[in-house]
């Protein structure tokens, strides 16, 4: 582990995708609690899907370096919940992948997978550095099992990487600190106008910075935000939710948000963080759903843009490692 307490840069050099095939429909607390502990099954969905059609068109080859793809497969524990086994496996993934020396490329999962993904990084680079995330999700995704009123589990993932509930998901992340709130940049999260499944009272008593729906699509207010967090932290983790499009975009998205800005609008200002050098790992989720609902073309068609607008504007990265 890396305990120097300075980061610099450097040139882009590879690429780790990793892929994670595996769904979280129905996950989570019962709502109505009467139900103690967390659900979460196997959900492997092997169906055509927007992965496929990733590899099909090349994309991971935007990034213009050699690139390498691993999938998560999952490998299950005795009396482990199943949430808590991929989490430790992406978290897994992650730390191997950043030891590497590899900018990382997180598709396929969904939200929850977040927690996996901070672990890693944490892991890999200690626990002294300053790690920003940029969130860009229609949600705030900081629900807990005492607010819930959906029971989503994918609806929690920053109230257990910020510490606010849930410590054993942070356990099987690795996770040994909670994240620094102030550290956060959240847009647009249109849904705090309806409650956000009870974390609307969690996030007013944190200091997340928060740019409304208005302020995300100016792209000088947006271009401010994120370089003045760029210039506070050593690296970035770059999380992208499907649902923070407009609802046009994502017509088979599990939580589909009315409203939201467009694709045009989103893929701009993932293109203004990694200009920024500061990325490390990039998440793209979201971007397939096994349902009945039509509108998986529009909603991979989504996914291949948010993808790409970040692959071929990623430049550089932190170098966590300078002496290895």
């Amino acid at each position: 582990m890396n305990t120097s307490n300075r980061i610099g840069l450097k040139k882009l050099n590879s690429l780790c995708v990793i892929e994670i095939p595996y769904g979280d429909l129905n996950w989570g607390p019962d709502p109505a609690h009467k139900r103690l502990g967390i659900y979460s099954d196997i959900q492997h969905w092997k169906k055509y899907r927007e992965l496929d059609d990733y590899h099909l068109c090349g994309i991971y080859a935007k990034a213009a370096v050699p690139y390498r793809v691993e999938e998560i497969v999952y490998e299950p524990r005795a009396e482990e919940e199943v949430y808590l086994g991929l989490t430790r496996q992406v978290s897994d993934a992650v730390c191997h992948g950043l030891e590497n020396g590899d900018a990382l490329l997180l598709a396929g999962g969904y939200c929850k997978d977040a927690v996996g993904v901070c672990g890693g990084i944490q892991r890999a680079i200690g626990t002294d550095k300053k790690v920003g995330i940029i969130y860009l999700d229609a949600h705030s995704d900081m629900s807990t099992p005492a607010v819930t009123h959906t029971g989503i589990l994918g609806g929690m993932d920053m109230a257990v990487i910020l510490g606010a509930d849930m410590p054993e998901w942070r356990e099987a992340a690795g996770l040994q600190m909670p994240y620094d709130d102030r550290l956060v940049l959240l847009s647009d999260f249109r849904e705090a106008e309806v409650d956000d499944d009870g974390a609307l009272e969690i996030i007013q008593g944190l200091r997340i910075q928060w740019l409304k729906s208005e302020e995300f699509e100016q792209n000088a207010l947006w271009e401010k935000a994120v370089r003045e967090l760029a210039d506070r932290v050593d690296a970035i983790y770059l999380h992208i939710d499907a649902d923070i499009l407009n609802h046009k975009h994502v017509p088979n998205a599990a939580c589909v948000a009315e409203g939201g800005p467009s694709i045009d609008t989103v893929m701009r200002n993932i293109r203004t963080v990694m200009e920024t050098g500061k990325v490390l790992v990039y998440g793209t989720y979201g971007f397939y759903f096994d349902t009945d609902v039509p509108g998986q073309d529009s909603l991979t068609l989504s996914g291949l843009r948010v993808v790409s607008a970040g692959l071929d504007s990623w430049k550089k990265m932190p170098d966590c490692f300078p002496c290895a």
